[in-house]
């Protein structure tokens, strides 16, 4: 069996603290998964009608995987999106989908679908500039947390 893991450094600039890509490849090693870690910049799609050689990687034309674990998180761009969307249209099995990833990476439309689920999550709203903070005070009052467009693990989080 073999797998990709796209990820923002190749395996060669891992280093001991990414703890999360490491251990994939520790428990594919066990189970005699041949894994790889690759990044976009590795990658260029040709869209064709023979697609199983529509993946080039650092140039050459690659048999495809059995499956690919994207592991870009919020720095994932337009053209990661691309090459998961490109394999899965190649039937390789993703974990986390492509349609996931982009839902999860607007914050507006995640707490869209929250509502529309009926699931609890705090009051939000989506502010254009300049903020009317008379608006945000009586909608919400203060003190409150803002949260910028994008952002993770608490990048782009602040109290007001």
């Amino acid at each position: 069996m073999k797998g990709w893991i796209l990820y923002k450094h190749s395996e060669l600039e891992l280093k001991p603290e990414t703890y999360e890509i490491n251990r994939l490849l520790e428990v594919a090693e066990e189970n005699n998964i041949e894994m790889k870690v690759l990044t976009p910049e590795q990658f260029e799609l040709i869209v064709t009608r023979d697609d199983r050689k529509s993946i080039l990687l650092d140039g050459e034309t690659v048999s495809l995987p059995d499956f690919l674990l994207p592991r870009m998180g919020a720095e994932t761009s337009y053209y990661a999106l691309a090459i998961i969307r490109h394999l899965e249209s190649l039937g390789v099995h993703t974990f986390n989908s492509s349609q996931s990833i982009e839902t999860v990476k607007d914050k507006l439309y995640s707490h869209q679908i929250l509502a529309k689920a009926d699931i609890a999550f705090p009051k939000t709203m989506l502010a254009k500039h300049p903020i009317d903070v008379n608006l945000v005070e009586d909608q919400f009052g203060f003190p409150l947390v803002v949260k910028a467009l994008s952002g993770s693990m608490g990048s782009g989080v602040f109290l007001s």
